[in-house]
């Protein structure tokens, strides 16, 4: 007759067998990780797209991190980037256009869905690695200008203005948004997200001196910073002031030893 387990050596057994229900694994680190690098991109893409949107790009990011711990393992170990990205915008803009499919003038939803698609298109721009992704990005962003028309079409605000011009920048028509963000800032001067974001894109085309006056402005119409785009504004001149100041130290670099090069050959 077996000699039964003392009570000591089932407790061990217990001990052995059991898996402590916060511990970190593998494969409970992935969603995490992968959830992370959504919340790094959007933080990326907040720093270069417009400012008046800083708000929208925060409430994406928190409403991402606090849906980590509801993450699928197996859905986050077996999805692309750009799935996942899809799988946070997408219930969101098909539940604002199911509302607005109900009540057409319905502008608080047309410009909640515009803001969307923008967010979620230039992330997308952000990632994209492939020409399918970038085609998505495409469309995204050409359904956010076209939710912004409609919505400019009952409520001419300079905030759905602006959007609308980036997400022509982040289309690649460099010279459409520049334009209509310099109408903008010249009929609408106080707005300082405008003026940050047209010396965004003066940075963008290499035209350095523009884009220092653009943030300037900014700061100047806003002293009180009643849009948040101070931070961003001083920012921008900061790594302008210091790429001139890096590129005159080259250059002085460079004279000086073309100078000792020709006294030397004389």
């Amino acid at each position: 007759m077996a000699a039964k387990p003392s009570k000591r050596a089932d407790e061990d057994k217990a001990r052995e067998d059991a898996v402590p229900e916060h511990a970190v694994t593998p494969a409970r680190r992935r969603p995490i990780v992968l959830i992370a690098v959504i919340v790094c991109s959007v933080i990326m893409v907040g720093s270069i797209l417009l400012p008046s949107l800083s708000a929208i790009v925060s409430g994406a990011r928190r409403s991402i991190s606090a849906s980590t711990a509801a993450a699928s393992t197996e859905a986050a170990t077996t999805t692309s980037y750009m799935d996942t990205l899809d799988g946070y915008f997408q219930p969101k803009a098909s539940q604002l256009e199911d509302r607005l499919s109900k009540d057409s003038s319905d502008v608080a939803t047309l410009i909640n869905l515009a803001n969307t698609y923008y967010t979620w298109g230039a992330t997308a721009v952000s990632r994209a690695s492939s020409d399918d992704d970038r085609a998505h990005a495409k469309d995204l962003l050409t359904k956010a200008m076209g939710y912004y028309d409609r919505y400019l079409a009952a409520d001419d605000a300079a905030a759905a203005h602006t959007s609308r011009a980036m997400c022509q920048f982040y289309l690649g028509d460099v010279d459409g948004a520049k334009s209509a963000l310099e109408e903008l800032t010249g009929r609408a001067s106080s707005y300082a997200p405008a003026w940050v974001d047209l010396g965004t894109i003066y940075e963008a085309a290499g035209d350095t001196q523009s884009a220092t006056n653009a943030y300037n402005k900014a700061l100047e119409v806003d002293p009180g910073d009643t849009y948040g785009v101070k931070r961003t504004a001083t920012s921008k001149l900061s790594s302008l002031t210091s790429a001139s100041t890096s590129a005159a130290t080259t250059t002085t670099d460079e004279a000086s030893t073309d100078t000792a090069a020709t006294t030397t050959n004389e």
